[in-house]
């Protein structure tokens, strides 16, 4: 399993392409043949003694149900990681100076997705945040992005804050 788990994390976009600005990326996809191409640089050959056709058994894992649950728990924590990434650069930034000089619609834009990334921090536990290879400090993550939301709506037309309503 450790060349898939290793193949895996590859999967990842690095840390410097999630913009606060643009959507939580997606893990790149997974191809079977690109992780084949790994087995004899980084295969099982390398900490088992066993020798055998790796490439074969790999492939006839791949054509099982076990690797099909495997595979969508992996990819799962790899989505949940690059979110919870995302909700970490979003606090951090400083939206406050993003909004100066946008239009009305890309702040209430922001704010949406604001409201999206709360609803996604209720949505998940503790239990299940502290599973992750990231970790995050769910309340304070959460009062930063309240503290963003109302910060922008500070800036928009009373109309629009009453459209918005309450976080």
């Amino acid at each position: 399993m450790i060349p898939l788990e290793r193949y895996m994390a590859s999967l990842m976009p690095l840390q410097k392409d999630i913009s606060p600005f643009r959507s939580a990326p997606q893990p790149n996809p997974f191809k079977q043949e690109d992780f084949l191409a790994t087995l004899d640089d980084c295969g099982p050959q390398l900490t088992s003694s066993c020798k055998g056709d790796w490439e074969g058994l790999y492939r006839r894992f791949f054509s099982s149900p076990n690797f099909k649950g495997w595979y969508e728990t992996r990819y799962f924590e790899l989505e949940q990681t690059l979110q919870v990434l995302h909700m970490q650069t979003l606090s951090e930034s400083n939206l406050a100076e993003w909004a100066k000089g946008k239009l009305e619609v890309e702040i209430v834009d922001m704010i949406l997705r604001l409201r999206h990334k709360l609803t996604l921090l209720q949505g998940n536990s503790s239990s299940a945040m502290a599973a992750l290879p990231v970790q995050l400090n769910v309340r304070d993550t959460r009062e930063q992005l309240l503290r963003h939301m109302e910060n922008m709506k500070k800036s928009l037309p009373d109309d629009l804050k009453q459209i918005l309503g309450d976080a």
